[in-house]
């Protein structure tokens, strides 16, 4: 089917596609053979992070809203039943089968070359796709070898896995049903984020219990899926995962809007006041650690003349794929520089550096002396 056939399906006429192409709201891309087209600004229905093929519309995928409160967020969210996952600490991405390639795409549109190789390890994709070819996995990579974070769920020691939370159709924005997503999911052995059952919002204290059980084993927190479609999906995280978010960020907290922390920081005080515990000396400890810490060590290597660097390890299936990951970072203007890479077993092991210029322009030129106004 050919593109403007594709897009017709939301109404989108030849005029409008054209005067998108040209404007630079939605910007042609390939990847080994196949073209595809990136939404990287709103277009009609189309929003940032959709994708048009010429198999069908892998829609964005939408932003959760966040409760800070609980009880209170979930008594508002919700009137009717509801489903209870684990949030997991990780990037997301959606799989689609696109002519006769499985890829994965994230959240910006992008086919990720990395992503995509590790596919064959998750689950039998082929098989999956070629009954269902109109549907997309959506789901999370996580792990402590991954190219993009520096966290992971801790049950995941080494290298990646993968985590699905929903399956959507092409050519919609829906998901299909809670109850059919489960049944695929099992039917095809596709790993997906731990479930915790049915609940309604009477359910609060064995709510609490999950959400306290998760931040003691160290991880993220939880998403709470509607069974009545006339209700939205909200998340809700612990404490823990707000003090790792600020410590594995604030070695560059000159490039995070400052909103980043001090939701991070509401986000703590609010777990805090709700679950009854004290903002003691050991939590302020905490927080200061994860705030002033990885910053000074940022600052102590610019002083030493060190340029700042975050380092990688990942794992591929296919060596040719290891190229395409750079020539990905590339295309995101992103500094990153091959270090070393390793047959090992079934997988090429490769380590990079990604180089963090603008936090390293900003310090240097304070510590040089410049001046500036704030």
């Amino acid at each position: 089917m050919s593109i403007l056939e594709i897009v017709s399906k939301v109404n989108m006429t030849e005029e409008t596609w054209n005067e998108s192409l040209e404007c630079h709201s939605i910007i042609p891309d390939k990847f080994d053979g196949i073209t595809y087209y990136r939404v990287v600004k709103k277009v009609e229905q189309l929003k940032k992070g959709a994708v048009v093929t010429d198999s069908g519309i892998i829609y964005d995928f939408p932003r959760i809203a966040r409760i800070l409160h609980l009880e209170n967020g979930i008594k508002l969210a919700f009137n009717n039943p509801f489903y209870v996952e684990e949030k997991i600490d990780g990037y997301n991405v959606r799989i689609a089968k696109i002519q006769d390639q499985v890829l994965a795409f994230t959240r910006g549109s992008y086919v990720c070359p990395f992503s995509t190789d590790r596919l064959v390890d998750f689950f039998d994709s082929d098989s999956f796709f070629k009954e269902n070819p109109d549907l997309i996995v959506c789901g999370e990579i996580a792990g402590p070898e991954n190219p993009y974070n520096g966290e992971s769920p801790p049950y995941v020691t080494e290298d990646i896995s993968f985590f699905a939370f929903d399956i959507k159709t092409k050519n919609s924005d829906q998901q299909i049903s809670i109850e059919k997503r489960y049944k695929l999911f099992d039917e095809y052995q596709i790993p997906s984020v731990t479930r915790f059952g049915r609940y309604t919002s009477s359910d609060i204290k064995d709510l609490k219990k999950q959400i306290q059980g998760l931040d003691e084993k160290g991880c993220e927190g939880l998403v709470f899926k509607p069974t009545d479609p006339t209700e939205k999906t909200v998340k809700y995280v612990t404490v823990g995962s707000c003090l790792r978010d600020m410590k594995i960020t604030s070695s560059l907290m000159i490039e995070y809007q400052a909103e980043f922390f001090t939701h991070r920081m509401l986000r703590s005080l609010f777990y805090l006041l709700e679950h009854r515990s004290n903002l003691d000396d050991t939590f302020l400890k905490k927080t200061g650690e994860a705030l002033l810490q990885p910053l000074f060590e940022s600052v102590k290597k610019v002083a030493g003349g060190e340029v700042i660097t975050e380092r990688f390890k990942v794992r591929f299936n296919k060596e040719q794929n290891i190229k395409k990951l750079f020539e990905h970072f590339h295309k995101c203007k992103v500094d990153a520089n091959l270090i070393h890479q390793e047959k090992v077993g079934q997988y090429w092991h490769v380590e990079f550096v990604r180089r963090c210029f603008p936090s390293y322009e900003v310090i240097k030129k304070h510590w040089d002396g410049h001046s500036h106004f704030d």
